[in-house]
């Protein structure tokens, strides 16, 4: 057996591990995001809630990526602000004077 085939499972090794970083890696799409969300709001709110009272809107300030604003048929409203990535953030303040 030659050298070469002894660095061949290594070679296979890297290009898996490339292969998972790339995917790992990736953002959420916005569907993932907004079903994620919407369970949340499901896990959390008061019966005769449905993951149809959410819906998301985009954010004009770049570190917000999105606003998810969930409507409960009774008057309650929940709303998650999500990042780049799809992490959740707190609710921005204005500005202070």
């Amino acid at each position: 057996m030659t050298r070469r085939y002894l660095f061949l499972p290594i070679a296979a090794l890297v290009v898996f591990a490339a292969y998972l970083g790339l995917q790992l890696g990736k953002p959420p799409s916005d569907t993932e995001i907004i079903n994620r969300y919407a369970a949340a709001y499901l896990d959390s709110a008061p019966s005769g809630a449905a993951a149809t009272d959410c819906a998301a809107t985009p954010h004009p300030d770049d570190a917000i990526r999105m606003v998810i604003t969930c409507n409960h048929p009774f008057g309650l409203t929940t709303t998650y602000f999500v990042g780049p990535r799809g992490e959740a953030l707190p609710e921005p303040q204005g500005p202070s004077t």
